[in-house]
């Protein structure tokens, strides 16, 4: 394969029609200068300059030779070019997997601050189960995902991104939160489980870590609260519980994303809840990209 000096040699030598003057260019000598060329015109086995000629004239093959080399020389500025941009994040994309909840509640801002950073870097978003999104990160479908922790080592590498810790939601004028007036911030007043006997609740469905938090604290307090719903998301549960259909679990994930409308009222929970960490999940044997390793900052 014809490399970058070789086929710089040929165009000096080109342009300035002599060996002595494009060794000066080149700041090689001649004699090493004029090797370089017959290890060139050995491999074609035709030769690329005339030298019964002076200045030096280029023959047939010559000519096709330096319409190669500049098509390389072209070619290699354009990937320098290219990775400069990259660099600098002037081009590039930046593929990522989330679940929806997730989506809403962490990447829409960061996107939007990105993009209007860094506006020609392409952003794709791809959906799905966690199942799904560990499957297209080791595949290589996405640049990282956002995944909880444990994820197994051999497979996966992580960048720390949130811990999120859980909550329980009641209804805006629910009876518990009477007490506390309409307004609240954190740090959250604290209520145990125990208190929801027959309160209406709204689960979400299974296979969720929610709903075996959910069963945990059942199972640990003795505590049966009465599911009238249940929902495919937290971010659903929580929007149903603000519009007062009954309590739900939810993380200061979906806390701080804020309520279309009137917000629940928060408490933190008496029973020790173990906290999740969420991170940036990509392939064991895979670079994370300049790009992506920015975005990540956006991330908060």
């Amino acid at each position: 394969m014809i490399d970058e000096h070789e086929w710089r040699s040929v165009l000096q030598v080109a342009k300035d029609r002599t060996f002595s003057l494009a060794a000066k260019h080149l700041f090689i000598s001649q004699p090493s200068l004029s090797q370089c060329i017959k290890k060139i015109e050995g491999e074609l086995g035709m030769q690329i300059f005339d030298r019964s000629k002076s200045p030096l004239q280029l023959t047939e093959a010559g000519r096709i030779y330096i319409e190669a080399a500049h098509k390389m020389k072209d070619l290699h500025q354009d990937l320098l070019q290219q990775v400069d941009d990259l660099s600098e994040l002037r081009s590039g994309q930046v593929r990522i997997g989330s679940s929806r909840t997730r989506s809403v509640c962490i990447l829409a801002d960061a996107i939007a601050s990105f993009h209007q950073r860094y506006p020609n870097i392409r952003i794709t978003l791809v959906e799905g189960s966690t199942a799904r999104l560990r499957e297209h990160v080791q595949q290589g479908h996405v640049d990282f995902a956002l995944l909880y922790e444990p994820l197994p080592a051999s497979a996966f590498n992580t960048v720390p991104l949130m811990e999120e810790r859980v909550f329980m939601a009641v209804p805006p004028h629910h009876q518990l939160a009477q007490k506390y007036g309409p307004q609240q911030a954190p740090p959250y007043p604290s209520i145990s489980f125990k208190a929801f006997q027959d309160e209406p609740f709204i689960a979400l469905k299974p296979n969720r870590r929610m709903t075996d938090i959910f069963a945990c604290l059942c199972r640990e307090t003795g505590c049966h609260p009465k599911v009238i719903f249940e929902s495919d998301r937290i971010l659903s549960a929580a929007e149903f519980c603000s519009k007062g259909m009954g309590s739900t679990l939810v993380t200061d994930m979906v806390i701080e994303r804020g309520f279309r409308g009137e917000s629940p009222f928060f408490f933190n929970l008496e029973e020790p809840v173990e906290t999740r960490q969420l991170v940036a999940a990509y392939g064991q044997n895979q670079h994370l990209s300049k790009a992506a390793q920015v975005f990540l900052q956006f991330i908060h």
